[in-house]
């Protein structure tokens, strides 16, 4: 028997641009523009453009442009009464 899939609601898959950074790596960089986005329900992370500033001799503090995608529910027509 196949495995059951969740009900999903129609929709949209909508994307939101943020930026973020992090003196402790990539990772958290892009958690931290997740985090930075206006979005409530991320269902999946795009990574646009990776940077770091470079210090002494090494990488001191990273940064990531990321794209969030979110999903927007579908309202239902309007109908008009004629």
């Amino acid at each position: 028997m196949p495995a059951q899939r969740a009900k999903t609601t129609a929709g949209v898959i909508r994307l939101s641009e943020a930026t973020g950074s992090s003196s402790r790596g990539w990772e958290d960089a892009v958690a931290a523009a997740v985090k930075a986005s206006d979005v409530k329900t991320p269902v999946g992370v795009e990574v646009a453009r990776l940077w770091a500033d470079w210090e002494r001799g090494k990488l001191s503090r990273f940064h990531a442009t990321v794209k969030v995608a979110y999903r927007q529910a579908l309202k239902a027509p309007i109908r008009s009464r004629a």
